[in-house]
């Protein structure tokens, strides 16, 4: 599967909930696919992805979602441990992993020779693993349905999509909105 059909998948699925996006080219495949408020594409922030995501899900109410990438993942590895501690109920990261940084001329990552998966299953999280949109589409549906923390690691095909524009808008002003549409009363009352 590419790329951009995992993407339309998880884009359809968590359409009006929360979801944090990995830099490069994952955010720019997701934006030519679809903006929404609730879209907080990472610009500039690689390896946080995940961090960020489980700080989503333990402010508000609802689904959360991650798009996290397997270069960006393994650049902040030491969150499995925290996302395994906290587990929220309502969050579910999905490990696009094409064992290379695409953004970066397609260089190798570690997870070309390691298991991102195991990893996870190791430090006690539940992980299902696909490889077609049907998969993908019937893993999240099941994530959702289960209301437990989940982990989905997707293989991708390498490479970027040709032809997808630069992301280039302003983060302040992306996490601005990301900020006005996700505030619950109950966030206010916290933030």
């Amino acid at each position: 599967m590419n790329r951009l059909d995992a993407l339309r998948v998880i884009d359809d699925l968590f359409a009006s909930n929360p979801l944090v996006i990995t830099c490069g080219a994952t955010a720019r495949e997701l934006a030519a696919v679809s903006r929404r408020p609730t879209h907080l594409p990472l610009l500039d922030s690689m390896g946080l992805t995940s961090a960020i995501g489980l700080g989503v899900a333990l402010g508000v109410p609802g689904p959360v979602g991650v798009i996290d990438g397997d270069g960006s993942l393994l650049m902040g590895f030491s969150i499995l441990a925290t996302l395994a501690s906290y587990a929220p109920a309502n969050l579910t990261v999905v490990l696009l992993d094409n064992g290379q940084h695409a953004s970066a001329d397609s260089m190798a990552s570690q997870a070309a020779g390691l298991d991102i998966a195991g990893a996870a299953r190791g430090l006690g999280i539940d992980v299902v693993t696909c490889d077609a949109p049907g998969t993908l589409r019937a893993a999240l549906e099941q994530a959702r349905a289960s209301g437990a923390f989940t982990f989905v690691a997707v293989r991708i095909d390498p490479g970027n999509t040709a032809g997808i524009a630069l992301l280039l808008d302003d983060p302040a002003v992306l996490a601005g909105d990301f900020t006005r549409a996700t505030r619950t009363p109950v966030a206010r009352e916290v933030g």
